[in-house]
This record gives structure tokens, C-alpha cells and sequence, in this order.
């Protein structure tokens, strides 16, 4: 069995010459139906006028929403690698209102030792089971750049 090559074989010269032909042909007939006056009696069987231009613009505003707009929107909504956006949802680390400026921001709100008001038994209680929970609380993890798989697989799962 022959190995699979992009080659050239005969094979692949005779289809491609094929389908040369037949996209000339289709190209030098749609430019004659869109430069041909209506008078010649076909435009019963052909559609408007309209489409020769509409379908290719269609086409080319479709391609550069697929190729650059709709990536371009991807990128810039996507945080940068360095960000902790990418690592931590900042909306539950941080209070509500507290803007974020650096990692030492979230160790120092861990290591300080705030005093904590004795809240009411109502209002430790879960919406959802009406039970009071335990939050468990992690330490930060080091920045992205210098993070170890067996550091995070012992943050994580231990």
C-alpha cells in the first residue's frame, strides 16, 4: 500500500486541473450574468441583479467577522497571562467595593488577625440547606510564572 503524501501524483493533476476548469468557467459566467444587460431575455430563469453584488460582500463581511472582529473581541476580554484574573476570581476573593493591586494585598489579608464580631446564629445559616457551614480558606497561590505542578496538586487535593 502506497504511503499517504501530499505529492503530487497523476492522480491528483487530473482532479486538480478538473476543478481548475470548472471554477474558471462558473467564474467567467457569473461575471457575464452580473455585466450582461437584462434585454437578452434570461433574466426569467436567473436571479436578480442584486445577488452579483449582495453574495460576495456577504461573503467577505462574514470572513472578516469570523477571521478578525470576533477574535479581536476574544483577545482583549481575555486577562493577560501575568494577571491573577486568570488564576483567582477576584470577585470572591476580595470584598466587596476593594480593587486589587497586588498579591501581597490578598496574603496580608489572610495573615492579619482581625477581630471577628460573634454574628448571629441566622446569619451563619446557608440559603439553600437553612445549616450553618465552615468556610475553608486556602493559602494564595504563587504567581503563574513560578507555579510547581506538586505545589498545586497539594494546595488542590490535599
Amino acid at each position: 500500500m502506497p504511503e499517504h503524501s501530499p505529492a503530487p501524483t497523476p492522480h491528483r493533476a487530473i482532479y486538480g486541473f478538473a476543478f481548475y476548469i470548472l471554477f474558471t468557467v462558473l467564474f467567467f459566467v457569473y461575471v457575464a450574468w452580473a455585466f450582461l444587460p437584462v434585454e437578452l431575455g434570461l433574466h426569467s430563469y436567473l436571479p436578480d441583479k442584486y445577488f452579483a453584488v449582495f453574495v460576495p460582500v456577504l461573503v467577505m463581511v462574514c470572513a472578516f467577522f469570523a477571521v478578525i472582529i470576533y477574535p479581536a473581541i476574544n483577545l482583549s476580554l481575555t486577562p493577560d497571562i501575568d494577571s491573577i484574573a486568570s488564576v483567582v476570581d477576584l470577585n470572591l476573593v476580595l470584598p466587596k467595593g476593594a480593587k486589587f493591586t497586588s498579591w501581597s494585598q490578598l496574603q496580608s489579608k489572610r495573615s492579619e488577625a482581625t477581630p471577628k464580631r460573634n454574628p448571629s446564629p441566622a446569619e451563619n445559616l446557608c440559603n439553600l440547606c437553612k445549616t450553618e457551614h465552615v468556610a475553608k480558606t486556602r493559602s494564595p497561590i504563587s504567581p503563574l510564572r513560578f507555579l510547581d505542578l506538586q505545589e498545586v496538586n497539594a494546595t488542590y487535593y490535599n
